[in-house]
């Protein structure tokens, strides 16, 4: 039973359409695995139509006779994993939710179940918490390990689950660095509050002295890569309820700002603050980023949002080694894009 749970958990993540009988093998190189045990177990999978024999490849002479290669039913395999998701969740505190995993490979939710065990231990014995605590304080009661949420991937697995708000988990990030419009700190708050999130230092200095000028609530400095976990702190820092709060993002346009962004917007949707990019296509590109690695989604979600003419531009650009910084725009350009008639009336159809 063992050695086919491990052929089917390898076959799950597996990519190809077939393999061979010497690559299910190989899965037992170096182990006491007992052939008779093996060949049981393949044609357990055989017949139940998990692996399908190749005719063409022939098989073995030893008995019992095993194909050289197997077509892998990709189709069989998913709908036992989820028969064994469905009948797994009924055995769950009934707010951790499974739905995602219907989505991912088998190899995932075996990694993560010994931690979906313990979280629905502690909910079954304490319920739901009513207190506030930092991550590992809240980490060390889920699982005994006070470093699981922050750096062990349990933030991850909370909101796969659906447990992340519930859980009143206070983040341990550095504070999110912002200044705020007095002109738009009313009681009650606005309807919609924009915000506007620029990576570098340089360009959050041009725009501060015109904040009180805009129609945004906050100039938010990214600081590069430290904005994708303080954004955690943004409604402790910003604890302005009933507003629908709406994300800009500006950042340097290569391959690490646009990384930047897209894993911005995984925490909180965050839009290209396209008048601002707009402005830097129309420069110069410079050269000099050919070391950064390319992130293909990261990629594809920014390039999305640009004319197709634009989204020329940017795949030449950066995949010569060019790109446009921040800093390519002057001070009293950037001033000028963020008052303008043109960038107000792009913020309201966003």
């Amino acid at each position: 039973m063992i050695i086919k749970s491990m052929i089917e958990e390898h076959l799950s993540d597996y990519k190809k359409t077939t393999i061979t009988l010497e690559e299910l093998e190989q899965l037992f190189a170096g182990r006491a695995a007992d052939p008779r045990d093996f060949a049981g177990a393949v044609m357990e999978l055989e017949s139940s139509g998990v692996l399908e024999p190749v005719k063409s490849a022939g098989r073995t002479m030893k008995q019992p006779s095993l194909g050289y290669r197997y077509r892998v039913n990709k189709q069989y395999i998913m709908a036992r994993h989820n028969h064994q998701l469905q009948q797994y969740r009924l055995k769950l505190h009934p707010a951790i939710g499974l739905d995602s995993y219907f989505a991912l490979s088998e190899q995932q939710f075996v990694q993560d179940r010994p931690w979906i065990e313990r979280i629905d231990h502690f909910l079954h014995t304490h319920g739901f918490p009513d207190i506030p605590v930092p991550a590992p304080e809240r980490s060390f009661q889920l699982t005994g390990n006070e470093k699981w949420i922050t750096e062990l991937g349990g933030y991850s697995l909370l909101k796969r689950l659906g447990l992340w708000d519930q859980l009143l988990i206070l983040p341990v990030s550095d504070p999110l660095m912002f200044a705020v419009n007095p002109q738009v700190w009313t009681n009650p708050a606005p309807p919609r509050c924009l915000h506007f999130i620029v990576e570098n230092k340089t360009t959050f200095q041009a725009l501060l002295p015109v904040l009180p000028s805009s129609s945004f609530s906050t100039l938010i400095y990214g600081c590069g890569n430290k904005i994708t976990g303080n954004l955690d702190m943004f409604t402790l820092q910003y604890p302005v309820t009933g507003s629908e709060h709406v994300f800009y993002y500006f950042g340097d346009l290569d391959y690490e700002g646009i990384r930047i962004w897209y894993d911005a917007d995984k925490r909180l949707a965050m839009i290209p603050a396209l008048p601002f990019y707009d402005a830097c296509l129309a420069k110069p590109c410079v050269p000099g980023k050919s070391n950064q690695r390319r992130n293909e989604e990261a990629v594809q979600a920014f390039s999305n949002w640009f004319p197709q003419e634009q989204q020329g531009q940017i795949e030449n650009t950066l995949s010569s080694g060019s790109y446009y910084p921040q800093e390519t725009l002057m001070t009293h350009e950037l001033q000028h894009i963020w008052g303008s008639g043109a960038w107000k009336q792009w913020t309201d159809l966003n």
